[in-house]
């Protein structure tokens, strides 16, 4: 963890220690640092997590129909127009730029990793309060952050497209994306004290399910996206 929390944020990342060190020494991502990571991971992980930015988009809008009030309502809107503004832009550009069809994206078959980790994110976005919703879609935002973080400080990639996919979750524009939402989440863990255990519970399931993924598009990148 690389920049200051409070301590109901400090307590949701401890009980998620052993997962994190798992994710920072994942074969995935230290290939995408090194350069060395098969390219065609890399493309089906794009494949899979535009597929999966799709229902995550949802989950923000049935969050933001539970917002407690109108800076959390803001907030949350205006990060579903990044969503489609910023991030699906970067793997359509990314996958164009390594000389795939960036159309495809969008018909390409999701894994079943991909599948179990929005319907986490839709049953309780949409079926949870919004304190378990919020919680559910932290660990995307702030797993993202600190492994672009990490990656960045072992030194550039030797490969444009990783060193772009690097920066853009090391950058400031990002960051500053995911310390909105780590408020919102703050507020909602203050909010509901006697809830601690269950919403930890929550975000350590998150925190699995962005280690499935980049599991899935590790072991399955070989296989060429069916469109």
């Amino acid at each position: 963890m690389t920049e200051p929390q409070d301590e109901e944020l400090k307590a949701l990342w401890t009980a998620i220690d052993d997962l994190w060190r798992r994710i920072q020494h994942h074969p995935f991502l230290t290939g995408l640092q090194d350069g060395t990571l098969d390219e065609a991971k890399f493309r089906y992980f794009l494949a899979q997590d535009y597929r999966y930015l799709e229902d995550f988009s949802r989950a923000l809008l049935h969050l933001a129909a539970k917002a407690p009030d109108a800076l959390a309502l803001r907030t949350i809107w205006r990060h579903v127009g990044t969503v489609f503004e910023v991030e699906e832009a970067l793997h359509a550009d990314l996958t164009s730029a390594l000389g795939g069809d960036a159309e495809s994206l969008r018909r390409a078959p999701r894994g079943d990793a991909t599948e179990h980790y929005v319907d986490f994110l839709l049953r309780h976005t949409a079926h949870g309060d919004y304190a378990a919703g919020v919680i559910s879609v932290l660990p995307c935002y702030w797993i993202y952050r600190e492994v672009g973080l990490a990656l960045a400080a072992r030194g550039s990639s030797p490969r444009a497209a990783y060193r772009a996919w690097i920066e853009t979750y090391a950058g400031e524009v990002y960051g500053e994306a995911v310390r909105e939402l780590k408020a919102l989440a703050g507020d909602a863990l203050r909010a509901a004290p006697a809830r601690q255990e269950e919403l930890s519970a929550i975000f350590r399931q998150g925190v699995r399910h962005e280690l499935m993924f980049w599991q899935q598009a590790y072991d399955h990148g070989d296989e060429e996206v069916q469109v």
